[in-house]
């Protein structure tokens, strides 16, 4: 007993001092960027640069007390200790302090020099998307009474070479030409982008829109009626420290570290990815196609009305399904991170009325495909999706291609593909 209490003593002596060498402080992150580097992956790339932006401040930090560290005999050992949490695992130590402690301080004062110093004409570039293609064929989904002009519009807008786009490389002579255009929210596609105008201009639309907002307004006034007799009640707790805050800053330490990551279909199973935003603003829908290398086949952007995010994420599978049987896709597996979404659609879960119509579309257009699935996945699986459904366009929907991609977008493609390993939040 005595010899294992010398041995660990010794031990965790010989462990303490050689993280507090100088030189271990610098050496363990530097192999830790250089592994990272190798990688190619842009996820650790960004992830090691936040190590070393804390590593600059730190030391800056430490030049400054010098004098008063000379007093706290222990500060080698701490130092050390702090520079293996912060590069293992994967930079998440560090990623998760700059996330939470330094860019919230850093982002507002930043953006008001970028405001200050850049002029409005180059700080948000219009986005122009008049030359998106799409091999899809002419079928033509409908739902309701009114039918759509059954002319076939077929035009190939010209990209506007005045506009410098220094992210998006536009392709000079575009090979595909968009023939599908849908609105999610009356459920309807066709075959001409005109069509598609004077639909949004019509009776029919302007009616669904007048009653989604006025069900959402209805919704809204009842929340606020419920809060209001529940306020004495909840004055107590709002005096309360903020627990989530504290769970999210508490979060390595009080939950279990969880690990997720994008899995690629089998082979001859192409991947729909889903996502809905909606913010004060705006609402948008987002998919994306990947094969079973995890390569990217197109993606869609679509504009959507009203602010109920669950139907929302039911407009952006119904509009990957229609778009993928028009690039005549036999399997296909449905992902979104809705989990209500998803078990409504596997009839696991109930749902309301204001729903039923776009399941039931749904469900039809599922039994179209030779083999299909619908499943779950994490938020930070499903980032394609997201970015997409965050994407401004000028137009209501739009079909992209790979060779249209945002760089940032192919990145995080690039990293699902590698199997980037992602911590869930």
């Amino acid at each position: 007993m005595a010899w294992t209490a010398t041995f660990l003593l010794e031990f965790f002596k010989s462990f303490f001092y050689i993280i507090s060498r100088p030189s271990f402080t610098l050496v363990c992150p530097l192999y830790a960027s250089f592994l990272a580097v190798k990688s190619d992956s842009c996820a650790k790339n960004q992830q090691c640069l936040t190590f070393w932006v804390l590593f600059a401040l730190f030391t800056i930090l430490e030049q400054a007390l010098s004098k008063l560290l000379l007093w706290l005999p222990f500060w080698p050992y701490v130092k050390g200790v702090a520079t293996v949490l912060l590069v293992i695992p994967y930079f998440g130590g560090a990623s998760y302090i700059y996330k939470y402690f330094v860019r919230p301080y850093l982002s507002e004062n930043s953006m008001k020099w970028i405001n200050l110093t850049l002029p409005k004409k180059n700080c948000f570039p219009s986005w122009r998307h008049d030359d998106f293609v799409d091999v899809a064929d002419t079928n033509m989904i409908g739902h309701g009474h009114e039918e759509l002009d059954k002319s076939i519009f077929q035009e190939i807008f010209e990209p506007n070479h005045d506009i410098v786009e220094e992210e998006i490389a536009w392709p000079s002579s575009p090979k595909k030409v968009q023939k599908e255009w849908s609105c999610a929210l009356c459920l309807v596609s066709t075959s001409s982008e005109k069509c598609l105008k004077k639909h949004l201009q019509g009776k029919k639309h302007k009616t669904n829109e007048e009653n989604l907002l006025a069900e959402e307004l209805a919704r809204d006034t009842s929340k606020s009626s419920l809060t209001v007799k529940r306020k004495t009640r909840m004055v107590f707790l709002g005096n309360l420290v903020n627990l989530e805050t504290w769970g999210d800053l508490l979060g390595p330490v009080a939950r279990s570290i969880r690990w997720c990551q994008w899995k690629r279909p089998d082979f001859g199973w192409i991947k729909l990815n889903t996502d809905g935003s909606i913010d004060s603003e705006n609402a948008g829908i987002g998919g994306l196609f990947r094969d079973y290398e995890g390569n990217a086949l197109c993606g869609f952007v679509s504009k959507a009305p009203g602010h109920d995010i669950f139907l929302v994420e039911l407009w952006a599978i119904w509009r990957g399904l229609v778009l993928a049987l028009n690039l005549h896709i036999q399997v296909v597996w449905v992902e979104s991170d809705s989990l209500s979404a998803v078990k409504t659609i596997n009839r696991k879960q109930p749902y309301n009325g204001k729903a039923d119509a776009c399941l039931k579309q749904i469900r039809l257009l599922l039994k179209k495909f030779k083999k299909h699935k619908v499943s779950h996945s994490w938020r930070e699986t499903n980032r394609a999706a997201d970015y997409l459904a965050k994407m401004f366009v000028e137009r209501n929907d739009v079909v992209l291609w790979p060779a249209e991609f945002p760089t940032s977008l192919n990145n995080i493609i690039k990293d699902d593909a590698q199997g980037m390993v992602y911590r869930r939040r």
